[in-house]
């Protein structure tokens, strides 16, 4: 028996490679400290786990699996070749060749971020054999020992947190116990399970197109006993599945993959001479909380990023859809929030939707040309009218659709679009392009040329508000395997243009937050997180968005609708410490009012560099609906910044733990805080001046 071991960015990687040959990932978990050993005791497995997990066609599960991903016997027939590790400029990767006797072979890819206890994991397999292989499940990552540390057993001390997401109320945690999941050998009630082999599981999984319709692709689990977290991400916009499941031996193992025969009825033949990849996945571990693992998180994101000047500086945009026009431009509406945008201080203007049809424009999207009756002047005048103004100009596109009204649409082959049995795809009066077609990469390519060249576009808001369903029957192995190769393509074709523009700025928006994930973010500067237009509502959202998202890629709407100072300062409170996207009713705010904006943008171009270096930090846990204060900050080494809101109370107390000492504390926003509050032994407490306030607070550190 061998084992392959790595100490590296504070974490102790260890497999361990069977006299069979089979390979198994022993051990994922903080790095020893000081003065303990660095040798692994061998865990006494009574089962075989091997490092990937690879169901083909025609091949028996091990054992009765249920819809259980963890029972493969082609896993058992990968026998370990060789391994190297590579130092690349970003850190070091393990590759691990494994091979089977038909040929089948695999590379399993560990890549390490200096400085970041965060790796990223993927498989390659290849069939050099000359028979067809069906491949119906393929894991991008699996360890079978979380929560395997201490002396009790992982469903006496296992935290789970369950990213819920939905339509205007996204990064909604759920925290359960392993045991409520019924994740335990004596089940949810407490019964010993006949033959000790638990056939459940704890699943939950990303369907058709948009990637966190119901759930985000990550997740977080806290060892309760060690005060270990572990955190992870699937880095795909498509389809993928995340599954808790123990194996006969009580062990806890989490699977990470993309779409999967059982829940997506995914298939993909390997034939002779062809490769698979598996969707990339991220799995970290820390000493500590959901604070310790959202910062390693929120610096791996940062590390997989494509470097980009907007990212850096974190510009202020205003946006005119949200509670402001709403998707109804004309010219002189634009010329006046242009005004309106250039006098608060914002270095870009977002026109949103309508701008390309007169009237009801849902369904006749698709050929993105101006709406002269909008623009009797030609759209290029608002544009340049905000050139004048010292601000960048975008405009909003869905670029994957064409509306069933939409002319064009009716000239194009059925091979432009998403069909099934026949016909082509439709949701909500909407046909779903296509991105395998070469001809539809290319169109839409010249859509956005077209609008660079002839208007002096620099930023896009890509929206995506309807999904191809089960994926597309046309010229692929699977309707599933479909989605897969349409976002490969989609991926291609957003490198292609960023090459080729490499200033232009790109927000990421799915209908709001339907769309975030890391197969997008790694690509597009901006995400957009809620089509929520209630303040109020929104302000749980932000509170907990930086768990998902790092916090200068997180779009937050700053959207005044109400001629309220309290109301202005919680909506600016909102943003602060993510992204701002500004908007609203701005034409019907006082000069007062309108102040107040000019200078939290003001405030936040100041921090913002800050901002763009800080890691999250979640004072009490992650929100829920029913919670009447809410607490959210960013620290560096030296500082801190906290954002208060009480939605339902006029009175805050904030335990906060810094692992250093405060030396002074303000109220930043707004200056004229009005607020009493004190901080001692550890405790922030405010008093607000009424309910649903909001009031942004530094903490500087010895």
């Amino acid at each position: 028996m061998r084992f392959i071991r790595i100490e590296e960015n504070g974490l102790s990687v260890v497999f361990r490679i069977r006299d069979c040959g089979i390979v198994e990932l022993e051990r994922f978990s903080p790095a020893w400290g000081d003065g303990e050993s660095a040798d692994v005791k061998e865990k006494q497995w009574e089962d075989y786990h091997p490092l990937a997990e690879i169901q083909l066609t025609g091949k028996t599960s091990r054992r009765t699996p249920a819809y259980k991903h963890c029972f493969s016997s082609a896993s058992y027939d990968l026998r370990y070749d060789r391994h190297e590790i590579l130092e690349e400029e970003s850190g070091k990767e393990l590759r691990i060749f494994l091979e089977t006797e038909y040929r089948m072979k695999a590379v399993y890819h560990m890549r390490f971020f200096d400085g970041v206890p965060v790796v990223q994991t993927w498989i390659s397999l290849s069939n050099e054999g000359t028979e067809d292989l069906g491949l119906e499940y393929v894991s991008s990552f699996i360890y079978s020992d979380l929560c395997g540390d201490g002396s009790k057993k992982y469903y006496d001390k296992t935290d789970i947190y369950i990213p819920r997401n939905s339509w205007a109320c996204e990064v909604t945690w759920q925290k359960c116990d392993a045991v409520d999941l019924n994740l335990s050998e004596l089940g949810v009630h407490g019964f010993n399970i006949n033959s000790g082999d638990n056939r459940n599981r704890f699943a939950y999984t990303g369907h058709s197109s948009w990637s966190s319709c119901e759930f985000l692709p990550m997740g977080y689990a806290t060892d309760r006993e060690t005060e270990t977290t572990y955190c992870f991400q699937i880095e795909h916009s498509g389809q993928w599945h995340v599954e808790y499941g123990s194996y006969s031996d009580n062990t806890l193992y989490l699977a990470l993959s993309g779409a999967t025969e059982i829940e997506h009825g995914w298939w993909k033949n390997l034939a002779p001479g062809t490769c698979f990849e598996s969707v990339p996945a991220a799995f970290g571990v820390v000493k500590g909380g959901l604070d310790e693992a959202s910062a390693a998180l929120t610096e791996y994101r940062r590390k997989i990023r494509r470097p980009n000047a907007d990212d850096e500086k974190l510009n202020v945009i205003f946006n005119d859809y949200m509670n402001c026009l709403m998707g109804d431009p004309t010219e002189e509406r634009e010329i006046a929030m242009i005004d309106k945008a250039a006098d608060l201080g914002c270095e870009y203007y977002c026109m949103d939707c309508g701008w390309y049809d007169e009237g009801f424009w849902w369904d006749r999207v698709g050929e993105w040309m101006e709406c002269d009756k909008r623009f009797p002047n030609g759209l290029k005048k608002v544009y340049d009218y905000a050139h004048s103004k010292g601000m960048k100009m975008g405009m909003w596109l869905e670029i994957e659709v064409m509306g069933t009204a939409c002319g064009l649409a009716d000239s194009l082959p059925d091979n432009w679009f998403v069909c099934r049995h026949g016909k082509r795809h439709i949701d909500n009066n909407r046909y779903l392009l296509d991105f395998r077609n070469p001809e539809v990469r290319r169109y839409c390519r010249s859509v956005v040329d077209r609008l660079i060249r002839e208007y002096g576009c620099e930023y896009f808001k890509i929206d995506y508000n309807v999904t191809m369903g089960y994926g597309s029957d046309l010229d692929s192995d699977s309707c599933s395997q479909a989605i897969r190769e349409h976002y490969d393509c989609l991926y291609q074709w957003y490198d292609e243009i960023l090459r080729d523009y490499p200033d232009l700025v790109i927000e990421n928006c799915g209908s709001g937050g339907m769309r975030m994930d890391y197969g997008m973010l790694k690509r597009l500067s901006l995400q957009s997180t809620s089509d929520q237009t209630d303040y109020i509502h929104n302000a749980y959202i932000g509170c907990n968005v930086a768990s998902a998202v790092t916090p200068e890629q997180a779009g937050m709407w700053v959207y005044p609708y109400e001629d309220d100072r309290e109301h202005v300062i919680f909506n600016m409170v909102n943003g602060l410490l993510l992204r701002p996207y500004i908007s609203g009713m701005v034409w019907k705010m006082s000069e007062d009012n309108l102040a107040l904006m000019r200078e939290g943008i003001a405030l936040y171009k100041a921090i913002r560099e800050d901002v763009r270096q800080a890691v999250p930090y979640f004072p009490f846990g992650f929100h829920r609906y029913t919670d009447s204060q809410l607490a959210y900050g960013v620290h560096t080494d030296e500082k801190a910044y906290l954002a208060v809101l009480t939605p339902r109370t006029d009175r805050a107390e904030i335990p906060l733990s810094f692992d250093r000492n405060v030396k002074s504390v303000q109220a930043i926003y707004p200056s004229a805080a009005d607020c009493t509050f004190g901080y001692e032994n550890g405790v922030l407490t405010v008093q607000m001046p009424q309910e649903a306030c909001g009031r942004l607070f530094r903490f500087d550190f010895e």
